[in-house]
């Protein structure tokens, strides 16, 4: 593991970040927090204040620049495999854990697009992290708990003793996971009353304890954070356009969400399910079929060479193993059950029948037993609940690409990994069987997870030539982005002085963070749902307050918002104003002019120098 991470890092060393997209906001927010501006107010962000306020304060120690924010990306990528791993090996061995934790790295911490080194936002990988930790300390707790008697739970409901102090602690993480992103600590929050409540049931005193020692520390945690702040700058500032409490959240942003969760087409997406969730079954069909008829026939050989009649029907299991693989490769190709999204798309199925499966089992070994709560069945049942409540946001639409899957996967990869080598093969119920199809899928997912390394390394080492150097740290990049970015922070340099202020819609802004150039708004990204009627005039009146001489329009297309065009589909008044008030002084790009349209195919920067 240690090995592929390392070869992980230099094959993509210094191409995590995409200079355009989200990382202007995740390298030019901190900093702006770091000389003394106030999130919230001087500065608007839409998630919690953890990590912009982490990231600054290690600007603060360390000094402005890329390294720093790909360190943290780093060490919170090692954080996230190891813990995969530890959480892995309480229902696997080491060959099928190993397996869950490559798999998490190169699905997750490594693909392009959702990295974990320099991520489109730390406060979902932060927020990750705190989550996956919360998780151990409850699995943890429930460690401790299964191992006393219920007499002795009974017993003994101090509140700091070794069992509080497990919970108290998943309290706090969790409430950091919140104070992270919102979504992210809602897992460990609903996993951790689950595990209090199933395992102090019989006890109302001690439930009321250890249920008050979980959430007490994970709401004092965020009441206090948030409290600070808004005693700072007011409850308005805070949550009237943060989307903290999801109030107030714009139809582009809302549009947004329906794409990414998959109800923009539930009918759809349901089909996409379906198909999916079938394929995998038809598999895995495939996989125990073959196993039992190899194994069989083994058996047969051996009986015919001991001089005993085969009686094992191995050419009837051949026969449903070819049918069973025939379906597989025509539900593969059969329309929209296409699976170009990989089979993830089929985890919602999966999981609940996980909880639906391990809930049963807890229930029939029968309340306040020992044998009940000492199985595997509350392990598999909370990693299934805080998986299934991972992946709200896109549940409809669980991709295996795309930004957003990296940090909500990981615990849906242990459990995939586990269905495929120990709950499937269990199935069969003979050994040979099952050991048979266990080393298959197993070869299968390794060779899985090297050819995704395979791609990603290739896409790498074709995608991210262009070597875009500054003074606050390098990055490699497409050619058509590297040449328009190193383009226009040249013209900063020579046009601007260090103090002169410099606007960038509707992103960008990693231009600010490079050449050390204020920029006047409270936003660092402007697509569609950031900027209202009133949100356009107060950004026009910053950037006349700032004096602001330059401003960049970049070729950046939104259609995922359902407004694609700045200036055209939104932020009209806006772009009025600047053509009005500045005047086209610079293309920035390959093949590239003053007629270049946003949407266009090359990427270019158009530069607006302030009229006389």
């Amino acid at each position: 593991m240690a090995v592929s991470f390392a070869c992980g890092l230099w094959i993509s060393w210094q191409r995590w970040g995409n200079p355009l997209v989200d990382c202007g906001r995740e390298m030019n927010e901190p900093l702006r927090l770091a000389q003394g501006q106030m999130l919230y107010s001087d500065v608007r962000h839409i998630y919690g204040p953890l990590s912009p306020y982490l990231n600054a304060g290690l600007f603060k120690i360390f000094g402005p620049s890329l390294a720093v924010l790909c360190g943290d990306g780093i060490v919170t990528a090692m954080i996230i495999v190891v813990l995969v791993y530890w959480l892995a090996r309480r229902l696997m061995g080491r060959v099928e854990s190993t397996a869950a934790a490559l798999s998490v790295m190169w699905l997750c911490a490594f693909k392009q697009a959702g990295n974990y080194i320099l991520p489109y936002s730390f406060a979902a990988l932060h927020g990750s992290a705190f989550g996956l930790l919360a998780l151990t300390l409850i699995l943890a707790y429930v460690d401790i708990v299964t191992q006393t008697d219920v007499a002795d739970r009974k017993l003994t409901p101090h509140l700091f003793g070794r069992r509080s102090a497990r919970i108290v602690a998943a309290g706090l993480l969790t409430g950091l996971a919140l104070l992270a992103k919102t979504e992210m600590g809602i897992p460990p929050l609903l996993t951790g009353v689950l595990a209090v409540v199933w395992l102090n049931r019989s006890s109302p005193r001690l439930l009321t304890a250890r249920l008050s020692a979980f959430i007490v520390p994970a709401a004092a945690i965020v009441l206090a954070a948030y409290g600070v702040i808004a005693a700072r700058i007011g409850v308005r500032s805070l949550f009237g356009d943060s989307f903290l409490l999801l109030i107030n959240m714009p139809s582009e942003l809302a549009y947004f969400n329906k794409r990414m969760s998959g109800f923009d087409d539930t009918i759809g997406s349901l089909i996409q399910i379906a198909g999916m969730s079938l394929r995998v079954g038809l598999f895995a069909a495939t996989v125990g079929l073959l196993s039992l008829a190899i194994s069989r026939s083994r058996k047969g050989n051996e009986n015919r060479s001991n001089g005993k009649p085969n009686q094992t029907g191995s050419a009837q299991l051949s026969l449903m193993t070819l049918v069973a693989a025939f379906l597989f490769v025509a539900v593969s190709f059969a329309g929209r059950m296409q699976l170009e999204k990989g089979p993830y798309l089929a985890m919602p199925v999966i999981l609940i029948a996980l909880i639906i499966a391990e809930f049963r089992s807890l229930i029939s070994r029968g309340a306040g037993k020992r044998e009940s709560i000492n199985s595997n069945s509350i392990t598999v049942l909370l990693l299934s609940v805080y998986a299934i409540t991972s992946l709200v946001r896109v549940l409809l639409r669980v991709r295996s690409g795309g930004a957003y899957a990296s940090y909500l996967l990981p615990v849906s990869v242990i459990l995939f990994v586990l269905c495929a080598s120990r709950i499937g093969p269990d199935l069969l119920k003979q050994a040979r069987a099952v050991k048979l199809a266990r080393g298959i899928m197993l070869t299968i997912i390794f060779m899985w997870i090297a050819a995704t390394a395979a791609v990603f390394a290739g896409r790498y080492k074709k995608d991210n030539t262009f070597t875009l150097a500054t003074s606050r740290g390098t990055m490699l990049v497409a050619n058509d982005l590297g040449a328009a970015f190193k383009q226009a922070i040249e013209f900063v340099e020579s046009e601007t002085a260090p103090n002169d202020s410099l606007v960038v819609l509707p992103e960008g802004t990693s231009i600010n963070f490079f050449t050390g150039r204020p920029n006047p708004l409270r936003e660092e990204i402007t697509t569609p749902g950031f900027l209202d009627d009133e949100g356009e005039k107060r950004a026009i009146h910053q950037i006349e307050q700032a004096d602001t001489r330059f401003i960049f329009i970049a070729n950046r297309p939104t259609p995922e918002f359902g407004a694609v065009v700045f200036g055209r589909d939104y932020c009209k008044h806006l772009m009025g104003w600047i053509e009005q008030n500045y005047s086209l002084c610079a293309v920035f790009g390959k093949d590239t002019g003053a007629d270049s349209e946003i949407g266009d195919r090359t990427f270019f920067i158009k530069a607006y120098r302030k009229k006389s």
